[in-house]
């Protein structure tokens, strides 16, 4: 890598920033600089602190003392615009795009061009090319918005904001959404902007990615920068610990050394058409182990979840579930009543109404089997609530609480409490520790296995090889809609599964 300018103005910096919410402490007294050709990657568990000190920097919050510099000159951004005059930009996980609009139309949104008071879609067009072409970056102008995957759709953010002149990015979990291959690809984009001079801040979870990339990773916990260094001073585990504290010691999920028992599911060839597709897939999980499902996006492994939890249409073939043959699953009832409880991939769109109370959305898919004569006996729904809630170790104020004011660990841990309140056979976890932090991955990880030790089977999909592995007794690669190898025991690494996944 590329060394930065020791001796430079910072391109940004945060001294002694503060940032208060009521009584709670969100950011302690802070100093945070980034200088020209730097990767900064901010790490930390929710609620550490990362996310605030993203927004102070991009004028999505004011702090509450301490100042902002930019480029030597002292600065006060009231709102995001101001920071993005001062060049400034952020990413955000979400991305805002509009997707029925071309590439090129969303990049000059706001700021068409015109002439003589009228725009066409050639002028756009190619005002379009020629700004990327300016900054070096490159996707189809004429494509529309809506059809391109994540990783295109944030190269296009990031063009967005290089058009404007930013001289730091700021990126919020810009790899949540993507592969592994997508994620590569968009870290040696963010290579190449470090190298030509931008600074470059990522607000992360993964750190086996970011470790590849930054030039220095800066952990947060309670409010508070704990540990600033490149990351070839430490080993992993040394930046685990400093998010975790002396009194949260890192052990990975424990697997059970005991034999599988019964086979609770059988899927027997499935078949959807298209690209991604599935060809003719077919397996087995029993009580008592947990087995995980490996491919590159679009290889078809999250249309094998889908199609458990009954949000796929087009499917064709059988399962099993215990010695109950069924017709492939038409809807997410059908899923339930057959015994299978699916935690889909994204919980803010469809596995959890944020709005709602934890009580509520604990016991939200046995209300029935809480009902008397057509009332819900409160007393059941908050026992049922405290005792799963308890069970996952989710922290809350009130079970009144919305689930939307809570960290994205603990609504995860609301989605999969409210998955076993319904006494499932095979618990199917779509992508289960998406956007969450590293303390919360770990207890997610521990209360799968938990589960598979109660003899209930555990199949895990994930585009997350770290994780996968970590916690699979038995995976399988699935790529172009097939299943194309089994791995156990030492066969069962990383490399192993990344290459047979893109063989």
């Amino acid at each position: 890598m590329e060394t930065h300018n020791a001796d430079s103005a910072p391109l940004i910096a945060a001294l002694g920033v503060t940032r208060r919410y009521g009584a709670n402490v969100a950011l302690r007294p802070t100093d945070f600089v980034v200088r020209s050709g730097e990767c900064v990657a901010i790490i930390g568990e929710n609620g550490a602190g990362k996310s605030t000190l993203a927004k102070v920097l991009t004028g999505s919050e004011i702090p509450d003392g301490g100042s902002i510099e930019v480029a030597g000159t002292r600065v006060t951004f009231h709102s995001p615009r101001d920071a993005l005059r001062q060049g400034i930009a952020l990413i955000p996980q979400e991305l805002a795009n509009v997707p029925d609009l071309s590439v090129a139309e969303n990049l000059l949104l706001n700021r068409l061009p015109s002439r003589f008071g009228a725009t066409r879609t050639s002028l756009i067009h190619d005002e379009a090319m020629s700004l990327m072409r300016r900054v070096g970056l490159w996707v189809d102008p004429t494509s529309r918005m809506g059809d391109l995957g994540v990783s295109d759709q944030q190269i296009v953010e990031i063009v967005k904001a290089l058009g404007r002149d930013s001289r730091v990015l700021v990126l919020d979990e810009p790899t949540a959404a993507l592969s592994d291959d997508e994620a590569q690809k968009l870290y040696l984009l963010l290579e190449e902007l470090r190298i030509r001079g931008i600074g470059v801040i990522v607000i992360s979870h993964h750190l086996d990615q970011i470790r590849r990339f930054a030039t220095r990773i800066d952990v947060f916990r309670d409010g508070e920068l704990v540990l600033s260094a490149p990351p070839s001073e430490h080993a992993s585990a040394a930046f685990i610990q400093a998010m975790l504290g002396s009194n949260h010691l890192q052990t990975p999920a424990q697997k059970a050394d005991v034999a599988a028992g019964e086979r609770v599911l059988n899927i027997e060839g499935w078949n959807v058409a298209g690209k991604p597709g599935l060809d003719d897939v077919s397996l087995e999980l029993r009580a008592g182990e947990v087995l995980g499902v490996y491919g590159i996006r679009g290889a078809g492994s999250e249309l094998l979840a889908q199609g458990l939890g009954g949000t796929l249409e087009g499917l064709r073939g059988s399962v099993l579930v215990t010695d109950e043959r069924h017709a492939v699953f038409r809807s997410p009832r059908h899923a339930l009543r057959a015994g299978i409880a699916y935690v889909p991939a994204d919980r803010k769109s469809d596995g959890l109404i944020l709005t709602q109370s934890i009580r509520t959305s604990v016991a939200l898919l046995i209300l029935r089997r809480l009902a008397t004569w057509g009332c819900i006996r409160s007393g059941s729904e908050g026992m049922v609530a405290d005792a799963y809630a308890t069970r996952f170790s989710v922290r809350y104020s009130h079970l009144s609480q919305q689930v939307g004011q809570l960290s994205g660990g603990n609504q995860q841990k609301v989605l999969l409490a409210s998955r076993l309140a319904t006494r499932p056979k095979v618990l199917v976890a779509h992508e289960p520790t998406r956007g969450v932090d590293v303390g919360a991955r770990q207890e997610i990880h521990q209360a799968l296995r938990d589960l598979a030790a109660d003899e209930i089977g555990v199949l895990v999909v994930s585009s997350d090889v770290e994780e996968i592995v970590e916690i699979s007794d038995r995976l399988l690669v699935i790529r172009d809609g097939r299943i194309v190898a089994e791995l156990t025991g030492p066969a069962l690494t990383q490399t192993n599964a990344v290459r047979l996944a893109a063989a």
